[in-house]
């Protein structure tokens, strides 16, 4: 297990990380949870949440990844916020992502 710091949106650090531990798995849980933070500060966390498994994703197929799992949560499956929605939206990022060529099987784990 490595861990690692970075901003899940910077696609040359995430291209960095990826070249250097070539992971056959990647838990990507690097977004925005707290709903009065994510609607109080909309552009951050739609930026973060979507824009960031955007990238993580990408880079995962592009490194080989086998399996990328989104850790999710219940406020994706019918939701009422702007934290609802942008991680509804990585969801389907990813739905959508693994209906193209690619060797990465993508999945998702919710947390109730």
């Amino acid at each position: 297990i490595k861990y690692v710091i970075g901003d899940v949106r910077d696609k040359y650090r995430l291209e960095e990380v990826f070249e250097s531990f070539k992971p056959n798995v990647v838990f990507h849980a690097a977004a925005y949870k707290h709903v009065p933070i994510v609607e109080f500060n909309i552009i951050e966390g739609v930026k973060n949440n979507i824009v960031g498994t955007l990238e993580c994703a990408k880079s995962a197929i592009k490194f080989g990844v086998e399996t990328f799992v989104l850790i999710s949560t219940d406020k994706a499956v019918r939701p009422t916020s702007i934290m609802g929605i942008s991680k509804r939206i990585a969801e389907l990022i990813l739905q959508a992502l693994s209906h193209e060529d690619n060797n990465t099987c993508f999945t998702f784990y919710c947390f109730f």
